[in-house]
Formats: C-alpha cells, structure tokens, sequence
C-alpha cells in the first residue's frame, strides 16, 4: 500500500503527494549557500471517481542538469527515459503532471525563467493543467498553469512544519 499525504485541498480537488517523494524532495532544500538548486518532473493520475491528483512518482535530479544556487534547468533525458519506462510498465496509468524544483528562500515564489519555462510545458503538453511545485526551506508553493493562462495560479502553500513532518512520515 501506498501511503499519500492530502498537501492540498481545494474546492475542486485534492492534490495527494507519496510520503516518501515528500521526504525525497525535503533531502534537497537549499539551506546552506553552497546548496545548488534541485529537480525533477512530476508524475502521477488523476482519481476517475473523484478528480482528486495522486502524485506518486518523481524524478531528481541528474548529471547532465544544470544546477547553481539560482537555478534549476532539467536537461538530462534521463527524465523523460524515467517516464516512458514508468508509463509502458504501467500500461498507461501514469501522466506527466508537472514540475518540482528548489529554491533558496524561505517562502517560495516563480521566477522569470520558471514563467517562461512552464509557459513552454502548457504549449507542448497536451494535458489541460500542469502543477508545478517550489521547495522552500518552510514552505512549499503549488502552482497551476494552463496553455490559455498569462500568469500561473497560486493554489496553496504548504508548511515544512513539525506537525506536516510528522503526520506525513509515519508508516502505513
């Protein structure tokens, strides 16, 4: 069994995230200056009977990214290798859902060059939405974004809290 932490809830649908990616994704926050930046995509499905989004796979990152303090590039194929492999062993079950990338602030907010590079992703994907998820060193911001969108919309912000940690990291 899988377990999954709700790290989002909207009136629309909850955003599930696997307690280890949680736990994965935490090993990379920047918290000291020499701590480049981190990241990886998003895979995951979406619950027929409920729409809610289970994210249960991600990919970190890997030699051929671009990686400094202020920057996150995802250039490795090795990512879309990850994915093919993951979709053909599933028969399909998993999509590509978005991105994850680190930054060195304590409240997590896109940059120019994220814009720019998830703009791209909402024209190439072919799914409707996209979510894109910056680690922070105390939060962790959620984005959406669309191919008919000019901004992203900010859908929460989640707290590397004590409590979260806990709640989140006990076996199923």
């Amino acid at each position: 069994m899988v377990c999954v932490a709700v790290i989002l809830e909207t009136n629309k649908r909850k955003i599930k995230v696997n307690n280890t990616l949680l736990q994965i994704m935490r090993q990379y926050i920047q918290f000291t200056h020499s701590d480049t930046e981190a990241g990886g995509i998003l895979v995951g499905r979406e619950n027929i009977s409920d729409s809610n989004l289970i994210i249960e796979h991600i990919s970190t990152p890997l030699p051929n990214d671009i990686r400094t303090r202020c920057r996150y590039i995802r250039k490795d194929e090795g990512h879309i290798d990850f994915y093919n492999q993951l979709y053909r062993d599933t028969n399909g079950i998993y999509a590509y859902v978005g991105e994850w990338h680190t930054h060195p602030e304590d409240v997590p907010r896109y940059s120019i060059i994220d814009l720019k590079n998830w703009k791209r992703i909402a024209k190439e994907h072919p799914m409707d939405k996209q979510y894109h998820f910056i680690i922070g060193r105390q939060q962790i911001a959620i984005w959406e974004m669309n191919k008919k969108q000019i901004k992203p919309i900010l859908i929460g912000m989640v707290d590397w809290n004590e409590k979260f940690l806990q709640e989140n990291s006990s076996e199923c």
